[in-house]
């Protein structure tokens, strides 16, 4: 005899906080070649220019902050290091360019995980109401590091502007602050759109 209930059901529950049935989920096609040529071209030629403007602001913004990071690269205690100094250009480098790299990517890639997690295609925004703990203090996280690296920017191109032989409005640095995390919010929104757009 079979019995009706031992029937498994077609779509699977949401977690277990109210016991309705998740949908399914929505099926993606692939992206078109020209699509992915244009984004990977567009990121070739828009990242290398925003990081370089970063990285020539930003390092300024830290070494102002912290004067331990205007170090020379060659003379980090790192074996190998010291050779460096022997390669021209090299010998410029110092540890406020490297954080202001790794701080880059680090607030890009924030970036774009904030703007998934609006679309609601993360994990973090479950976690509002199951674990709220945790959500305010993933987001106070985020928050900081978005704020501090503003202030990095705004202390970098402040220093560079006053020191400039032609006097700047008071104006340029915060409205230039704006408009870079401007950007930079853009193109996470972008990164994450095509992620997570209907196609793969």
């Amino acid at each position: 005899m079979f019995e009706f209930r031992t029937f498994e059901e077609a779509f699977a529950r949401d977690g277990g906080q109210n016991g309705s049935p998740a949908p399914p989920k929505i099926l993606r096609r692939r992206k078109s070649l020209g699509k992915r040529i244009v984004f990977y071209a567009a990121n070739l030629v828009l990242m290398p220019i925003v990081a370089l403007v970063y990285l020539t602001v930003g390092a300024e913004g830290l070494r102002v902050i912290m004067p331990i990071f205007q170090m020379r690269l060659y003379k980090l205690p790192v074996p190998g290091a010291g050779m460096l100094r022997n390669y021209d250009g090299f010998d410029r480098l110092d540890l406020s360019m490297l954080m202001a790299l790794i701080l880059f990517i680090a607030v890009t890639l924030l970036w774009i995980r904030v703007f998934k997690e609006l679309q609601e295609m993360g994990e973090i925004t479950r976690q509002r109401s199951r674990n709220p703990i945790l959500f305010y203090l993933l987001t106070g996280i985020a928050a900081i590091i978005l704020l501090g690296d503003a202030g990095i920017f705004y202390v970098g191109l402040d220093s560079q502007t006053s020191s400039s032989w032609s006097e700047a409005p008071s104006y340029v640095a915060p409205a230039a602050t704006v408009l870079y995390m401007a950007g930079l919010a853009l193109i996470g929104a972008w990164h994450a759109d095509y992620s997570h757009s209907p196609t793969v």
